[in-house]
């Protein structure tokens, strides 16, 4: 399953790098597959090994700020795996370019 991850603290200011790090720290740590886009964070895994994850990350974020705002979106296609890299591999070659090993 792929899923996107946004989240952050409300009234952090005009940066929210910091937060963020916390964020992908929580996903890093649990090994999970993940890559970070400029307004989410894309990551394979299932329900019951993520969601321990967003909620860690949550509770950090909330330790910290008063407001968090989370979005979490899931792409549940049967019998996929390793859907981070192919999705993308996939457009790549229909837009005729050179597609990693």
């Amino acid at each position: 399953m792929l899923f996107s991850l946004t989240m952050f603290p409300i009234g952090a200011g005009d940066t929210i790098a910091g937060p963020v790090a916390d964020v992908i720290d929580e996903i890093d740590r649990a090994g999970l597959s993940y890559e970070v886009t400029g307004m989410d964070t894309i990551i394979e895994a299932g329900w019951d090994e993520l969601l321990p994850v967003v909620r860690q990350a949550h509770d950090r974020l909330r330790a910290k700020h008063a407001r968090v705002f989370t979005v979490l979106m899931c792409d549940d296609h049967a019998g996929s795996e390793g859907r981070l890299e192919s999705s993308i591999h996939d457009i790549e070659r229909r837009l005729g370019r050179p597609v990693p090993h």
